[in-house]
């Protein structure tokens, strides 16, 4: 009786017990195989439909984090450390943002905490990230070796080495002893002034960065009212700007053939990890280009 009571209650916590849903254990997988932009995709899509636990929200920001979203992965490790729970890769990735954002002191008090959770050195967490000073130096980094513009003055200091230039010889068969020639006329390295040479820069002031969630509305309203070159510059700039847009950028696009569209779609597919995908689009975008154009009927 005791055994069944026993073999019931296991049932019973095993049938409690929560389990992970399969797309955000396939999300942290794709992130621990480096395919960084299919993790995040997958990652913001599902925090975009509130289906992220706390180990979903730690991979996104840890996702992107290593896509350059310093200040976006800094939000969510925020919002992971104040409900309570501390991860190293978390305190980190908060650390790096405060002292991207101007907050050394708050850094530093942050990256002391990952200093103190880390069993072992902290270097692993980076794997090629760039850190701020705020941690250790990597004793993995070459230490820089110190050099010089120019060579010293030998002739204002003379060493005991040094042999006078008056009385260098060539008595010895096997040294060759080297006078100061006259300096050339052509123009140093100081002496450059050729305008053409000189950096160039733009006459024209660029624009501000742009709204990627705008350009997406932009992108659904020219293809409704069937302006599809309009459709492919907003969408095509929606997935340079906003790479985790991707997903909505291919459901948008669906299976138009307009040669730009497919174009786009194809960068899409590639953002997401789908290479196969975007070959595909690239080649489809290469056969619309290519057809014929239906001939005239007018006489």
């Amino acid at each position: 009786m005791m055994e069944s009571e026993a073999a019931s209650d296991t049932a019973g916590a095993a049938v409690e017990a929560p389990s992970r849903g399969a797309d955000l254990v396939l999300a942290g997988l794709h992130l621990r195989m480096g395919s960084l932009s299919l993790a995040r995709a997958e990652l913001e899509t599902l925090a975009g439909i509130g289906a992220l636990d706390v180990p979903g929200a730690v991979d996104l920001a840890e996702a992107r984090w290593r896509t350059g979203d310093l200040v976006g992965a800094g939000v969510v490790a925020g919002e992971v450390l104040a409900g309570g729970h501390e991860a190293v890769v978390v305190l980190v990735i908060a650390a790096e943002a405060a002292s991207e954002l101007g907050r050394p002191s708050e850094a530093r008090r942050i990256a002391g905490r990952a200093l103190t959770l880390a069993d072992g050195p902290i270097d692993p967490f980076f794997a090629g990230m760039p850190r701020s000073a705020v941690w250790p130096a990597d004793p993995a980094e070459p230490v820089p070796s110190p050099a010089t513009l120019f060579p010293p003055d030998r002739s204002a200091h003379p060493g005991d080495d040094d042999v006078p230039a008056d009385d260098a010889t060539a008595d010895d068969d096997d040294v060759l002893h080297l006078h100061p020639g006259p300096l050339p006329d052509d123009p140093g390295l100081w002496d450059q002034t050729e305008p053409d040479l000189a950096p160039v820069r733009p006459a024209w002031h660029l624009p501000p960065p742009t709204d990627a969630a705008e350009l997406l509305g932009a992108g659904q309203r020219a293809i409704a009212s069937g302006d599809l070159a309009a459709a492919a510059v907003a969408l095509g700039l929606v997935v340079r700007l906003s790479p985790s847009l991707a997903p909505a950028v291919l459901d948008l696009i669906g299976e138009t053939d307009d040669p730009g569209l497919q174009l786009v779609r194809g960068d899409a597919f590639r953002a997401v990890g789908h290479e196969i995908g975007a070959m595909q689009s690239y080649g489809a975008a290469l056969a619309a280009s290519r057809a014929p154009t239906e001939p005239s009927t007018d006489h």
